[in-house]
């Protein structure tokens, strides 16, 4: 079966069935991604992030390949997805729906659903690694801290530049990523301090919404990046971000009601500190 949605909806409505990009069936059903088989337990490489119900695994194909399988478990909710798209389902449009806009993002190789009369048991996405790539998160705390002074400003430039347009197509789109968390976008860091590229990745939840909820959608998405940046920009420098988002049309009346939103949101839900001594405030101001 091929992967070709193209919508937010059931893959199927019963089954064990897995969905493959083209060319990409051989190679993932021997790693053990098949359909009718029991890929609910596979464990096909190195175990990245682990829970209860979600698992993160490194698989090597053996063709200097590698990839990201991702599954989510839901015993004893069974109905918590019933006749609704999995949280794959809904990735998988998110990655479709953000390439068709210009933006860079893993590429999703398959998909598979569990269901039984509706009712969803697992779900799984398949997504191709992009090489000698890291979390911004990861980027920052390894990488951006050692640069000279210059250097971080040129990074940070270069990153904020690139993060805003990405946000702009999205919003002006009526999408929101709903968590655009630092750990789901990448970066590809260059030997000279210079970023290669930024990916999206990891958007179970992300909607098309319609125009009377474009603020709350942006307000939701500008405080889930805002979250790591009171670690390791200064509030000044956040404020540039939201500016540069924004742009040159918008009022400084606008830009202020958005502030006082987003740190509203902050408020509401305080970030975990990892670096005390980075931040002393979650308000932007």
């Amino acid at each position: 079966m091929q992967l070709s949605f193209k919508q937010r909806r059931l893959c199927h409505f019963h089954g064990n069935r897995i969905y493959y990009a083209a060319g990409w069936r051989g190679p993932l059903e021997a790693l053990g991604l098949t359909s009718g088989k029991a890929w609910d337990r596979l464990d096909p490489g190195k175990l990245v992030t682990g829970s209860r119900r979600t698992n993160v695994y490194l698989a090597d194909l053996g063709d200097g390949r590698r990839v990201y399988f991702k599954r989510h478990l839901l015993f004893g909710k069974p109905f918590r997805f019933f006749l609704r798209p999995s949280t794959a389902a809904v990735e998988l449009f998110s990655y479709k729906t953000m390439k068709e806009l210009g933006i860079p993002v893993a590429e999703p190789v398959a998909i598979g659903e569990i269901r039984r009369w509706g009712s969803l048991f697992a779900a799984c996405i398949v997504t191709r690694e992009i090489p000698q790539s890291l979390t911004l998160k990861d980027y920052a705390l390894t990488h951006w801290l050692g640069l000279s002074p210059q250097a971080k400003g040129q990074a940070r430039e270069a990153l904020t530049n690139l993060i805003c347009r990405h946000l702009r197509l999205m919003h002006d789109a009526g999408f929101f990523h709903f968590d655009p968390k630092w750990r789901n976008l990448l970066v590809r860091p260059e030997s000279s301090g210079k970023i290669a590229g930024v990916w999206w990745i990891d958007s179970p939840r992300g909607n098309q919404l319609p125009a009377w909820l474009h603020d709350y959608g942006r307000v939701h998405d500008l405080a889930s990046l805002c979250r790591m940046a009171l670690f390791f920009l200064s509030r000044s420098q956040r404020l540039r971000f939201l500016h540069d988002y924004c742009g040159p049309s918008v009022s400084r009346r606008r830009i202020r009601k958005l502030v006082l939103q987003i740190d509203r949101h902050l408020q509401r839900n305080p970030p975990k500190p990892i670096q005390p001594s980075c931040a002393s405030t979650t308000s932007l101001f």
